[in-house]
């Protein structure tokens, strides 16, 4: 890997981490002042530029791509953290008293967490619902059963490709806006669109669109590794997060914090700036790549922190939360992701 490839995974990681700083601060109880929300959709995003960066970089390199070794490389990548942490918490849902289902972990390992959690529900009323969490890995996974056969068929005409995912894109749109305005919120179940795939999956295609632009049309590229094309997105992102009404954060914000991400991106990681230096700073870069294991964790231990702190100052529980999470977390990264990431890349060279 040259040292050029390097530089944009540290940055990459670096906004991984302030995805997840975003979520864990919005659930520690900060929720009105910070957009936990937008944590995942910038997650979304860059899980769609990352997978087909490396999806074209393979078809580059083949004329192909391999669905058996993507779906190995995810399986290693996403399942043995997964299974630790449910294991950990339906042991803690028992010890402290609360019931739960073999169908949650099922739902859980099968992906459809996202629907289970809108249609039925989660156990947790002492730990509140740990395994709720599990919702957006759900999208990404309905997401990924689909795209790499999408872009076996349209890789080789990008225009086309990004034709296609423009066409999904403004549909996804219009299809939320019905359930919106044609049907009505009240008339939708608690969480319907918030993390439900069909309404939720394209903030992953946009980043699969910029990643697309990157590779096979360097001169827009560029055009958006500006400034100017920072602070239109900046703008666009102020007003998806300043318009407060439930209708609009149900149907218009998820486009335009897509379109945002897709205007700032460029700017944020493949430029030597402010904002590029901090997100490769090394404390930075380090919690960007423990943020899956913090993102499953951080929500089991807030739960667990106020079921046995319940008096506790804000402060002194964000603090416990804090040391746990990130203990966990690191476990988790350091002897469970990477330990099982090795072996896939072994099993599969």
């Amino acid at each position: 890997m040259s040292a050029h490839s390097q530089h944009r995974l540290q940055a990459l990681d670096g906004l991984r981490a302030i995805s997840i700083a975003m979520v864990f601060f919005s659930h520690a109880g900060f929720g009105h002042v910070v957009p936990g929300g937008l944590g995942v959709t910038i997650f979304f995003f860059i899980s769609g530029f990352i997978i087909t960066r490396l999806m074209l970089s393979e078809w580059d390199a083949n004329g192909s791509i391999s669905i058996r070794r993507f779906y190995v490389r995810r399986l290693f990548r996403l399942t043995p953290a997964l299974l630790l942490f449910v294991a950990v918490s339906v042991t803690l849902m028992s010890l402290v008293g609360d019931v739960w289902t073999w169908t949650e972990p099922a739902a859980v390992f099968l992906y459809f967490a996202n629907y289970y959690g809108i249609f039925s529900t989660f156990s947790g009323e002492l730990i509140k619902q740990p395994l709720a969490i599990t919702w957006s890995l759900a999208v990404e996974e309905h997401f990924y059963f689909v795209f790499p056969f999408l872009f076996m068929i349209f890789a080789g005409t990008p225009r086309r490709f990004l034709g296609v995912i423009a066409a999904i894109l403004l549909a996804m749109l219009v299809w939320r806006s019905y359930l919106v305005y044609g049907i009505g919120l009240d008339h939708l179940p608690h969480y319907r669109i918030y993390t439900a795939t069909d309404t939720r999956a394209d903030s992953i295609l946009y980043g699969v669109c910029l990643s697309l632009v990157l590779a096979r049309y360097p001169r827009l590229f560029a055009r958006l590794n500006t400034w100017l094309s920072f602070a239109a997105g900046a703008v666009i992102m102020l007003i998806s997060l300043a318009i407060r009404g439930e209708e609009f954060r149900e149907s218009l914000r998820y486009s335009l914090q897509g379109i945002a991400l897709f205007l700032m991106f460029a700017t944020l990681v493949f430029s030597g700036n402010y904002f590029n230096r901090f997100l490769q700073w090394p404390p930075v870069v380090y919690v960007g790549r423990i943020s899956y294991s913090l993102y499953l964790y951080h929500w089991l231990v807030i739960g667990v922190v106020a079921w046995y702190m319940p008096e506790a100052s804000i402060l002194v529980r964000l603090l416990v939360v804090t040391v746990f999470s990130w203990l966990l977390s690191h476990l988790s990264y350091r002897y469970i992701e990477q330990n099982f990431q090795a072996m896939g890349r072994k099993l599969l060279s």
